[in-house]
């Protein structure tokens, strides 16, 4: 009777403090905490430095094109205003060349590409180069401005009749300069910009490149 009193009373001994205790001391389920914690801002960190990598290499990419494009058009003495790639002078051939300089970045779905020749004297009637050079100030005006075919208007040129040329940039009788505007709608989340387009975060990208025509006179367009 006393060995069975004593038994039963060391099972009524209450165990949770030495419980709650080793829950306490205890390290299980730690790593999975930490993982489900440190992942997803370790993704975050990633996908921040791919995001930035894309966006400079387009800003990179667009400049290239911008350049490219308006060197090729400084050694030209005219352009043909047809949209076709039949003619190496056509605009639709240069509109070509834009967007495979432009690759991996689609133009035609997301971009465009403006072209405009300026003048000295009015857009009828451009001052040709004079004989002997002259450091007169010229007028610069608007020859011409053509925008790709695929251009809904979502982009405009920052080339106006108001301001042809950049303030302070030396402009003289009988000067011209050629124009390229590359613009280019950049979406960080591109995996789901087929279903989100407009998602935040997306802006325009920009280029805008000044080249003086190396025949010396102004560039013209012909049927």
């Amino acid at each position: 009777m006393k060995l069975a009193c004593s038994f039963a009373s060391r099972r009524a001994k209450p165990r949770r403090p030495g419980l709650v205790r080793r829950l306490l001391r205890s390290d299980r389920g730690s790593a999975a905490i930490e993982f489900v914690i440190i992942v997803p801002l370790m993704l975050l960190v990633l996908t921040g430095f791919a995001e930035t990598y894309c966006y400079l290499r387009a800003v990179s990419v667009l400049e290239h094109t911008a350049l490219t494009l308006a060197d090729s058009l400084g050694q030209l003495p005219q352009v043909i205003d047809n949209n076709s790639t039949s003619n190496a002078s056509n605009l639709g051939s240069l509109y070509s060349a834009a967007t495979l300089l432009a690759s991996p970045n689609d133009l035609q779905t997301g971009g465009g590409v403006m072209i405009t020749s300026i003048c000295d004297g009015s857009p009828s009637a451009c001052v040709q180069p004079p004989s002997s050079p002259s450091l007169a100030g010229g007028t610069p005006v608007i020859h011409w401005q053509r925008s790709v075919p695929w251009n809904d208007g979502a982009f405009v040129s920052k080339v106006t009749s108001g301001a042809p040329t950049p303030s302070g940039w030396p402009f003289r009788v009988g000067d011209s300069a050629i124009v390229v505007e590359v613009f280019y709608k950049f979406n960080p989340f591109a995996m789901t910009a087929a279903f989100w387009p407009d998602a935040p975060g997306t802006q325009t990208i920009y280029q805008r490149v000044y080249v003086r025509s190396r025949t010396g006179y102004p560039l013209d367009l012909v049927s």
